[in-house]
């Protein structure tokens, strides 16, 4: 064989380059938050009918509550200049369920005034499996500009009892 592979050895290691690259891929977060002299007292959460997982509703309730902030799910967005989310929400199979999309959008009357996306996007990234909740309380933090803990990881035994 001739040319940029001339032996086995090179052609392994280009293979395994592309392999930990593909095995690798990231989530995707984008959030555009609201502004910091923005003053929200209650969150209308719009109902979304087309986002089949049933927990999905109460756990972007439960997120918004533990920020502080009060809240009620509605049918369609409220008159006036009040404060709403609208959402959408995807689920992918790979050996289990998991949440591969998620966006929501926090609008003031007819202005959104904040946006955040979480994607899994393609690959075969282990930390795309986990609950929902681990998933979008980041982004609805960053979303509503409260800062995000950091995840303290401990260290895990190796032994084997």
């Amino acid at each position: 064989m001739t040319g940029f592979f001339t032996n086995r050895a090179s052609m392994k290691n280009l293979l395994l380059a592309l392999s930990c690259l593909f095995l690798t891929q990231c989530n995707s977060i984008q959030v555009t938050p609201v502004s910091s002299g923005t003053s929200i007292q209650k969150v209308h959460i719009v109902r979304n009918d087309k986002v089949h997982m049933s927990g999905m509703l109460p756990e972007i309730e439960k997120q918004i509550q533990a920020m502080g902030y009060s809240t009620e799910i509605v049918s369609a967005p409220p008159a006036g200049n009040a404060h709403y989310l609208t959402f959408s929400a995807n689920w992918r199979w790979d050996m289990a369920m998991y949440l591969s999309y998620f966006k929501a959008t926090l609008h003031e009357g007819p202005s959104i005034i904040g946006t955040c996306e979480y994607d899994t996007g393609a690959g075969y990234d282990l930390g795309k499996f986990g609950h929902t909740d681990e998933k979008i309380r980041p982004v609805l933090l960053q979303l509503f500009g409260k800062p995000v803990p950091k995840v303290k990881k401990t260290p895990q035994s190796t032994s084997l009892r």
